[in-house]
């Protein structure tokens, strides 16, 4: 049994962070006030969608209605959203000017050391990562289809991974799959 186990940790890597993620908790953002806030209060309660975003990113911008209908879909006390902004590129303000500009109504947060980004080893915008009430990984990746490489966008969606991911979720059934390939802006 425990050369299965082993063997499954080798093939998925979302479950080789596992016990490095039970940190998540003690991290600590900057909320858009300048305030810290610790992470704690939204992890370990159901599931936690982690959304990086970069104001500056055109896919982040025009992502927003997509992650607002989102929101008011599926967030719960056992399902919370977090916009993550990673690194000390933008501003308070500037952040503030995305929100509104585009009238984002996801919890924007600043990571300015990358502790978050690193631990999720988040590395484009908007890349989504979805944990569970253990803190583990159960979907990383795009919110959808539509975006299929930088620059190129489909004029139809087929694929609505992040809507998807929540569903099955909320049902207790494997996500499938649990990692996809997230386009848009990297991270620096």
């Amino acid at each position: 049994m425990k050369a299965i186990y082993f063997l499954l940790l080798l093939a998925n890597p979302l479950l080789q962070r596992g016990a490095e993620l039970t940190q998540i908790h003690a991290i600590s953002l900057l909320d858009l006030r300048g305030q810290t806030v610790s992470l704690h209060k939204y992890v370990g309660k159901g599931a936690t969608v982690f959304i990086f975003i970069s104001p500056e990113c055109p896919l982040c911008q025009s992502y927003t209605l997509t992650i607002n209908k989102l929101l008011t879909t599926y967030q719960t006390d056992s399902i919370r959203f977090l916009g993550i902004v990673p690194g000390q590129s933008f501003t308070t303000a500037e952040t503030l000017g995305f929100k509104r500009k585009y009238k984002c109504n996801l919890t924007l947060l600043h990571d300015p050391n990358n502790k978050l980004t690193n631990l999720l080893k988040a590395s484009i915008t908007p890349e989504v990562f979805i944990l569970n009430q253990q803190q583990k990984v159960i979907y990383q990746g795009r919110i959808d289809n539509w975006a299929y490489e930088v620059g190129r966008k489909r004029t139809v969606i087929t694929e609505h991974n992040l809507r998807d991911a929540i569903e099955a979720f909320k049902k207790h059934q494997p996500i499938t799959p649990p990692k996809t390939k997230a386009v848009g802006c990297f991270i620096e």
